[in-house]
């Protein structure tokens, strides 16, 4: 069982120091096809890692690949001087940015025998440093630049900032242009494009990458990769859990993947291929404890309520549902919707991409449990959706006794405190608006998940009480009754909603044998009038 990483993104130190890898090299060959290329992840998603692993193949370092997926591909390590910028440098100013990008410059040509920095504006010095070291070298550079954004992402809540960073940014990066020629292999990575801030235009053949089907795995553990590396550590961390409570004496290794799972897994750049965060899972695995790890590592909580306070219903009535390949791409700094901005920045992952009008369009979706609480707590506070002790224990009494109408009523009262102004344009409200705005509420009072995986579908939302009690709930809406459509009523909501529970088998992935899972079908019509019923415990499936 080798080290866990943490804290490491630097290939030599891992392989040497016998350091859990996860071994990506397999697609190393196919992305430096690619000449120029552009790689969008959230901050703590391993792309200081991958470039470090790039950089170590593009200096000829093949001893550090022996064991490795690239050592068996014909490979040839040849040696190309690099150049490697890591742009989470001091920024607090336009000045004090322009004297760290020179200093850096000014480092990487002391380490070259006859290079020296002859320019002192950025732009100018990268482009005669890229020169220089080409020509002493014989051969052309590699750039690899880490973290381009982050002058402009650290400050986006000074605008006046990072526009002036931003413009210190464009003058650098056209330090590309007409470099081609030097230039063996350039990549960038960040977490936004906040239109490129210059690289396009330094760089005219920039590929992004980042919704590429080729390399949606380039980041983050899949969960093929989650047993293949980290399956020897299951049986040891289910004991601790087991004797601390988290979960039951009962529990197998394959509960505990699903829950590992359900934490952390769900991210998406491809609508298929999903990723485990690899941060909360090193720390997971070195603590054996379920928290909320790449938050405490991310950007702080105050973004992500200023985010969402901005505008709320853009979480609620339109379900983050919609956006264009633009949309999500194509920003400029001041001037980034809420919904791709938090996409970007790891607190959303897509949903689904569908194709409309021969245009493809993104949908987005609260990624796992360990954004679940905060996400949706702060969405509660801008609904004005307000939670308190005798509220869960009403909620967790009307399961316990499988109590349809006093859940009706508990749902009805939710419906009727939403303030008016979320119920304007009625045109607008559709299921996911009530979808949310239940899930906000049951995630104030009770364990509660939404579009948890299972065997033929994605359940709405599962409620689980302090002693263990599973139940799935099932929500259909229909926006008016229909006095000749006689499937527009309650009753037939809430029929419709329990055949769904049964046909898909939600909530098959937490039955245990003494453990029953409960179906609610809920019927939810016009502005709130809501229907909820139990049904029987769900039998096993054929």
């Amino acid at each position: 069982m080798k080290n866990l990483p943490l804290g490491i993104q630097n290939l030599n130190e891992i392989i040497k120091g016998n350091y859990l890898y996860v071994d990506k090299t397999d697609l190393f060959p196919e992305l430096i096809k690619l000449k120029q290329i552009f790689l969008s992840r959230p901050r703590r998603f391993g792309k200081s890692l991958l470039l470090d692993s790039l950089e170590q193949m593009f200096r000829g370092n093949a001893a550090l690949f022996s064991g490795l997926k690239i050592a068996d591909s014909g490979y040839e390590f040849k040696k190309y001087p690099v150049i490697r910028l890591n742009m989470t440098m001091d920024c607090d100013s336009p000045e004090i940015l322009k004297e760290e990008l020179i200093d850096n410059l000014e480092n990487i040509a002391r380490s070259y025998k006859n290079v020296r920095l002859r320019a002192r504006n950025p732009g100018g010095a990268l482009k005669r440093l890229i020169e220089d070291i080409s020509e002493e070298c014989g051969e052309r550079v590699v750039a690899l630049i880490d973290e381009y954004d982050n002058p402009v992402s650290l400050h986006m809540d000074d605008i006046v900032l990072a526009n002036a960073n931003s413009k210190v940014l464009n003058s650098f990066y056209v330090g590309f242009k007409d470099m081609d020629k030097f230039l063996r292999f350039v990549m960038v990575t960040g977490v936004t494009r906040y239109a490129m801030m210059g690289l396009s235009s330094g760089l005219n053949q920039l590929v992004d990458i980042s919704f590429d089907p080729k390399f949606p795995a380039i980041c983050g553990f899949t969960p093929d990769e989650l047993d293949q590396y980290f399956g020897d550590r299951y049986s040891s961390t289910l004991e601790t859990l087991k004797s601390t409570g988290y979960m039951p004496p009962e529990s197998s290794e394959s509960d505990l993947r699903q829950e590992i799972l359900s934490w952390y897994d769900g991210y998406t750049w491809d609508g298929k291929t999903r990723v485990l965060n690899p941060i909360s899972i090193l720390n997971f695995f070195n603590s054996n404890e379920f928290k909320e790890f790449w938050k405490e590592t991310s950007p702080s909580v105050t973004f992500l309520r200023n985010t969402i306070s901005a505008n709320p219903l853009s979480f609620t009535t339109n379900y983050l549902q919609g956006f264009t390949g633009g949309d999500i791409s194509l920003a400029t700094v001041g001037n980034v919707a809420s919904v791709p901005l938090l996409f970007h920045t790891g607190y959303l992952t897509i949903d689904k991409i569908t194709r409309v009008d021969k245009k493809l369009r993104y949908s987005f979706k609260v990624p796992n449990f360990e954004l679940q609480d905060s996400f949706y707590e702060i969405l509660n506070d801008c609904l004005h959706i307000k939670n308190n002790v005798v509220e869960a224990e009403a909620l967790t009494k009307a399961v316990r006794e499988r109590n349809s109408e006093l859940l009706t009523d508990i749902i009805r009262t939710l419906f009727n405190r939403i303030p008016a102004e979320h119920y304007k344009n009625n045109e607008n409200l559709k299921e996911s608006f009530f979808h949310m705005a239940l899930l906000c509420y049951c995630s104030g009072l009770l364990e509660a998940r939404s579009e948890e995986p299972g065997p033929l579908g994605d359940l709405d939302l599962l409620i689980i009480t302090p002693d263990g009690l599973h139940t799935v709930i099932e929500l259909k809406y229909a926006r008016n009754p229909d006095p000749f459509d006689p499937e527009k009523t309650l009753d037939k909501l809430v029929e419709k909603a329990l055949n769904v529970i049964k046909k898909k088998q939600y909530g098959a992935r937490y039955r245990l044998p003494d453990r029953d899972i409960i179906p609610v079908g809920l019927g939810v019509m016009g502005r709130g009038e809501a229907k909820a019923v139990f049904g029987d415990a769900l039998e096993e499936p054929a």
